[in-house]
């Protein structure tokens, strides 16, 4: 049995399109949207008909909640005037049947191969849709969470930074995010589990997208707050970046990263800036070289086998 996952799409449709178009490429038995589809976009209605056609099952997430209208604990206040914009925006181009249809997706799905090897699908973790789980966590933290779930593996989104991690027997992986990213990699990411006779395995693919496409349109349809949701974009990164790759790299049984060799001044060497070395707001070259623009879109796979391997607040959503 294989599974894709996509979450966090954010309504970037450009970016939604093109991960879909690799997910027909693995060709896995079944594609699950695990939430947060159309908000902070340029192109909510358009993504989210996407989603609803493609997907095999669609759940909800954080934002999917709010746009219905119900507003749980999380950062969408009345204070924050670009945000209560931007929904009114984003609903006004939903329309009233899809915020309908939002309002009633399912928490999670559920993927059983064999008795007790269940894969357990959701938004941000089993108990809630706002708590992230960052990979920073202590393993008491991230357990408490995962202690009353009966299956094999764990897939989730809503903190935009894809890893994978071990709790006790259970494989868990962050999938995200297809739409905005934050992992210091402006490529859209999503995760494809494989059920083989070892149990499962994840695999995180990155896509290349035309980036520009997605922040012309948010200025072009003037998305309220759209220079924050440019920045954001491509940005790519939280503050506490450093302290997440180290985290992820550890769970992932990998060394921590290495120190950037640049060539020294006047040497006239070429240097190719690292996902790392991405600046706060990328330049026009580096970002067309991200778009891929002028290149046939592919992804890059990273292997993930379960064997190998021995958990903030959220600033997206």
């Amino acid at each position: 049995m294989r599974v894709a996952i996509l979450a966090d799409i954010h309504g970037n449709l450009p970016a939604c399109e093109a991960v879909l178009e690799d997910i027909a490429r693995v060709a896995p038995d079944y594609i699950v949207a695990a939430g947060d589809l159309a908000l902070r976009g340029a192109h909510p209605r358009e993504t989210v008909e996407l989603l609803f056609d493609r997907c095999d099952s669609i759940l909800m997430g954080n934002t999917d909640c709010y746009l219905a209208g119900h507003y749980l604990g999380g950062a969408y206040r009345e204070r924050d005037h670009w945000k209560t914009e931007l929904l009114q925006w984003t609903r006004d181009q939903l329309g009233e049947p899809w915020l309908k249809k939002l309002g009633a997706l399912p928490f999670s799905q559920r993927y059983s191969p064999r008795k007790g090897q269940d894969l357990f699908v959701c938004h941000a973790n089993p108990r809630n849709l706002e708590d992230s789980l960052d990979p920073t966590l202590d393993e008491a933290t991230v357990r408490r969470y995962f202690q009353n779930l009966d299956a094999a593996a764990c897939a989730f989104g809503h903190l935009h930074f894809p890893y994978r991690r071990r709790v006790g027997r259970l494989l868990i992986a962050d999938v995200a995010s297809a739409g905005i990213p934050r992992d210091g990699d402006l490529r859209p990411a999503y995760g494809v589990f494989t059920y083989t006779p070892k149990g499962w395995r994840v695999q995180i693919r990155r896509v290349r997208y035309p980036v520009r496409k997605a922040t012309q349109a948010l200025t072009a349809k003037r998305v309220p707050g759209g220079p924050l949701l440019i920045h954001k974009l491509v940005e790519a990164r939280y503050r506490h970046h450093k302290a997440l790759m180290e985290a992820a790299r550890r769970h992932s049984g990998l060394p921590p990263p290495g120190p950037v060799l640049r060539p020294p001044p006047g040497a006239n060497i070429p240097h190719t800036p690292t996902p790392l070395e991405l600046p706060v707001v990328a330049p026009p070259m580096l970002l067309k070289q991200a778009s891929g623009d002028e290149e046939r879109h592919h992804a890059t796979p990273v292997e993930e086998e379960p064997t190998q391997i021995s958990g903030v607040l959220d600033l997206d959503g």
